[in-house]
């Protein structure tokens, strides 16, 4: 049968969390369980080829290519028994910084994915409405232009089959910030961080934190050990002896972990963080662990979304 995601129900959980205004009834506004669909229902199964199916429902078509399959080879190499797609149904609600409704998340969303943001990285069509009436659609092979009518009131958002749906957990948590229904991170700027690496104490602490701790982070997704086993976490050491290997200082380290897509910034900031702050010379009272992990984790992400 086919099965949803665990990422993919976290993105629900975070927009139902905050979108469904009155739990447990259905209310017009509200974005409804019903309306925020993973696995396809019987409609979808009858028709045998959609990102809300999974292998062991996904049917030949008479010889004609099964688009949610055969069109990218991310979808070929990614096919298993889960779906790959999410549905957003109408909402319209009042927030701290204004009214927002479907159609403000379509038009948040959509600039988004035609300027390559590294969040959408995975996104492989949104079918949605920009106004209720027409029907348009975003589809990275550029092979379809719109929909069904029923986008008029829901928007969709297929996934290549092969990602792990963890950037559907961003752009949930992305638009909830935009909205003003999640707080803001309070980071720095990228060259607040970058100054602040310039300072030659800086440097050398987080060089030094870097190569000898044995705390660990979650591993690449494939990740394997010299014997073959699955490697499920790696050190931070690993981290930093991958990079010593290739780098000359702790600034171009930091920008080139942040661009490696499967390294989780959150867990690396963490865990550098305090092991900077104690390596810091004593006098040195301006910079908090804290401090340190908002900024690492800001610079972080600022540098992977211009890369």
């Amino acid at each position: 049968m086919t099965a949803a995601k665990p990422n993919h129900l976290r993105a629900r959980r975070l927009l139902l969390d905050h979108l469904d205004i009155h739990p447990g009834r259905t209310v017009g506004d509200d974005l409804d369980p019903l309306e925020a669909g993973i696995v396809g229902d019987t409609d979808h199964a009858a028709g045998g080829d959609s990102y809300h199916l999974g292998k062991d429902q996904i049917r030949a078509r008479g010889g004609r290519d099964r688009y949610s399959v055969d069109e990218s080879t991310r979808d070929r190499s990614g096919l298993d028994d889960h779906a790959s797609a999410m549905d957003i149904g109408f909402f319209r609600l009042k927030t701290p910084r204004g009214t927002f409704d479907l159609y403000d998340f379509n038009a948040w969303l959509i600039p988004l994915c035609k300027a390559g943001d590294p969040d959408t990285r995975d996104l492989r069509e949104v079918i949605y409405s920009p106004d209720s009436r027409t029907v348009r659609r975003w589809d990275r092979l550029g092979r379809r232009t719109t929909g069904d009518d029923s986008h008029r009131t829901h928007t969709h958002l297929s996934e290549h089959r092969d990602a792990d749906g963890h950037r559907m957990v961003r752009l949930a948590t992305r638009w909830l910030r935009h909205i003003a229904l999640l707080p803001e991170e309070d980071t720095m700027t990228k060259a607040e961080f970058l100054a602040i690496l310039k300072d030659k104490d800086v440097r050398a602490a987080l060089a030094g934190a870097m190569l000898q701790t044995d705390g660990l982070i979650p591993a690449p997704p494939g990740n394997t050990n010299p014997d073959g086993t699955a490697n499920t976490h790696w050190s931070l050491a690993s981290y930093a002896q991958w990079t010593y290997r290739h780098l000359i200082d702790a600034r171009t380290a930091i920008t080139t972990l942040a661009t490696r897509d499967q390294v989780d910034e959150v867990a690396l900031a963490g865990a550098l963080a305090p092991m900077l702050a104690a390596a810091l010379p004593g006098d040195r009272d301006d910079l908090t662990p804290a401090e340190l992990q908002q900024a690492i984790v800001g610079a972080l992400r600022e540098l992977a979304g211009s890369s």
